[in-house]
């Protein structure tokens, strides 16, 4: 199977130019102070095919490091890139988002050695305007976020930018990632690991499978528009949901290649913001996003789309969200997926089965005899005796993404 067939078939997202993006940075009229050096340098990677090696050889890297009062960090931050097995392939972008501290002196003198550093001093602005600047800055195949305070194991760059050159319709790279409780600190015992599973568009309808450094091709991130500035902590989930809708591709990396920490301090730590942000993105991608974009499914077929849409209902009750115990068990999504699916075709079995065990399961007895009502008395009977567990139809996600192995053979889920 060739590399553009073994992700999966579906629409790439890469659809679009930069052009829209750069011409938002250019009209900004702030008149930032920019300090630039001579292009990075390529070389050839290990642990390819040869093949591989020279088209990742080629590819340059750009690297987006966003500062607002982090002098404590970021030198430890730029030295740590420099560090990286592709450190020779990085396009390093300092946005230093006006802040009161004196990250610009570190950057300038850590520009003094290294040139692969480009800095931009800005007014205060979110973190996600800080990345969009970036991203029309940056001239890499590739175009990543790496948090002041967080770790990369040294050849994290490398493996994402090797997935995306074997996998050419993915448009994203994420890996394994564990949260860590000192700043840029490899991950120790004591420390929760977080494992992912391979891509499949449904996935940002629950969480952000990404982690913290989302790892794209330049020409994807830019074609969907970049990252949505309003948001002040959950623009990498909302930027995923467009990633969805714009049928695209992911690829795992199946290593822990990231250390999250976890900054009490931080923006994401369960702030008010945050999970107000959070639960609307999550509403407009239930609401927007076509079934057809999640499911291999006939819109036309009235036994596919309540096929697809009991599928749905069932990941709402068991999908793993890797930093939860448990699965989510959403209850109320689950029985607005299986009342879609009953819409579609009054009466499917598996939709009215899983209606009648979640109600069940959630001790809503009244409203699971009641979900009965217009049921045939031996159906409704049937369903009554039945093992409450869910049924399953036949239906295969709209993509499934590959998992990545940084040797010769592939592992495609």
């Amino acid at each position: 199977m060739g590399a553009a067939t073994a992700v999966c078939s579906c629409t790439t997202a890469r659809v679009a130019s930069r052009r829209e993006v750069q011409s938002a940075a250019r009209s900004d009229q702030h008149a930032p102070r920019q300090t630039q050096r001579k292009p990075v340098a390529a070389r050839r990677l290990p642990a390819t095919s040869s093949k591989e090696q020279r088209a990742v050889a080629a590819s340059v890297i750009s690297v987006v490091v966003s500062t607002y009062a982090g002098e404590r960090h970021i030198r430890g931050c730029l030295e740590m890139l420099q560090r990286q097995t592709a450190a020779d392939r990085l396009e390093i972008i300092v946005i230093d988002s006006g802040s009161p501290e004196n990250e610009w002196s570190i950057i300038e003198e850590m520009q003094a050695v290294s040139d692969n550093i480009v800095a931009l001093r800005t007014p205060r602005e979110s973190l996600y305007a800080a990345w969009n600047r970036a991203l029309a800055m940056a001239t890499g195949t590739y175009f990543a976020n790496v948090n002041v305070d967080d770790w990369l194991r040294d050849d994290a760059l490398e493996l994402f930018a090797c997935a995306l050159d074997r996998y050419p319709l993915a448009d994203l790279a994420y890996a394994h990632w564990a949260a860590t409780h000192e700043a840029r600190q490899a991950p120790t015992e004591h420390d929760a690991v977080r494992f992912h599973p391979p891509y499949q568009p449904a996935l940002p309808l629950f969480y952000c499978y990404s982690g913290s450094t989302q790892f794209w091709r330049t020409s994807s991130l830019a074609g969907l528009g970049g990252f949505d500035a309003t948001f002040t902590a959950c623009g990498d989930l909302e930027v995923l949901r467009r990633l969805t809708l714009a049928g695209g591709q992911a690829v795992l990396v199946p290593q822990v290649l990231e250390g999250f920490f976890q900054n009490p301090e931080g923006i994401t730590q369960g702030s008010d913001a945050a999970q107000r942000e959070e639960h609307g993105i999550f509403a407009r991608a239930r609401a927007e996003t076509p079934l057809q974009r999640l499911y291999e499914i006939d819109a036309d077929d009235a036994e596919s789309v309540a096929g697809g849409w009991t599928t749905l209902g069932n990941l709402a009750m068991q999908v793993r969200v890797p930093w939860h115990d448990k699965a989510l068990n959403d209850v109320e999504f689950a029985l607005h997926c299986y009342a879609q699916a009953l819409a579609a075709l009054p009466g499917y079995p598996m939709a009215l089965h899983n209606v009648y065990a979640v109600l069940v399961l959630a001790a809503r007895f009244d409203e699971a005899d009641r979900s009965l009502a217009s049921v045939a008395p031996d159906a409704a009977a049937q369903i009554r005796g039945a093992h409450l567990g869910l049924l399953h139809p036949n239906v295969e996600p709209a993509c499934r993404g590959a998992v990545f192995s940084d040797r010769e053979g592939v592992s495609p889920a």
